[in-house]
């Protein structure tokens, strides 16, 4: 591994950064519950990252910028929609720049050795292989993209749709705000885009970041249907690495 991971001391950056009410993204009871996907994807960085303090890009909404910027004081900056964190995380030395993915702006050229891209490419209603070309565009020959997203082929879903729940939002072209879920994807689809943007030793895997649904009876499924997660392709993430040529 690249760096030492330590969980102890990210559980310590966490709940003294992250699960508080000034992150404007979510309540403190939100980033609780969903501790274990950005433990996850901080475990998989330390394995990918330099050693020495990374110039490091969160594509998204900064908690994952901000860890960085904590436990090893790398150089982290946020893009994305401009929203209220964009404040809080300033104060803590990471720099934010609006960066609108369905655009064709292209703010960063061969600028990071690592970007975070966790939770974004489904609410993005554009071909997912463009969204990667200008995410590669922003690493430096080298760099790495670490990529999280539902799985579209996740208990969760087979469920609404046998019971006719729909699992998409409507499909629009974004204005200032999110778009929902409109697209989600298989692995092998995940991998396709990946290749087609021309990233290399692109590897897609399954996994289950163990957190409950909020919805009472989204959580009753979810704890009687625990042991199918033991089928990869029933488990609900996707956590993908790719590395710019």
């Amino acid at each position: 591994m690249s760096r030492a991971w330590n969980p102890k001391e990210f559980d310590r950056v966490y709940e003294e950064f992250i699960c508080v009410d000034e992150f404007t993204f979510g309540t403190p009871d939100y980033y609780r519950r969903y501790r274990s996907r950005y433990k996850m994807l901080i475990e998989r960085f330390t394995a990918i990252a330099p050693a020495g303090p990374a110039d490091v890009l969160d594509v998204g909404g900064g908690q994952l910028a901000l860890v960085c910027k904590k436990l090893w004081n790398d150089r982290a900056l946020l893009s994305d929609i401009p929203s209220p964190q964009f404040a809080y995380l300033k104060t803590h030395g990471v720099e934010t720049v609006p960066w609108n993915l369905c655009n064709g702006e292209q703010p960063f050229t061969a600028s990071f050795d690592v970007i975070f891209f966790s939770e974004v490419i489904e609410h993005l209603p554009v071909p997912g292989y463009t969204v990667f070309e200008r995410l590669k565009k922003a690493l430096r020959p080298g760099g790495v993209l670490i990529c999280s997203t539902p799985n579209l082929y996740r208990l969760r879903n087979i469920v609404f749709m046998a019971c006719g729940i729909p699992i998409y939002d409507y499909f629009h072209y974004p204005d200032a705000g999110s778009c929902g879920h409109v697209l989600e994807y298989s692995r092998d689809h995940l991998q396709w885009h990946l290749e087609r943007a021309g990233f290399v030793q692109s590897q897609v895997e399954y996994c289950q970041m163990h957190h409950l649904p909020t919805k009472p009876i989204h959580r009753l499924f979810a704890v009687a249907g625990y042991p199918l997660f033991v089928v990869p392709r029933f488990r609900d993430n996707l956590l993908a690495t790719a590395v710019a040529p």
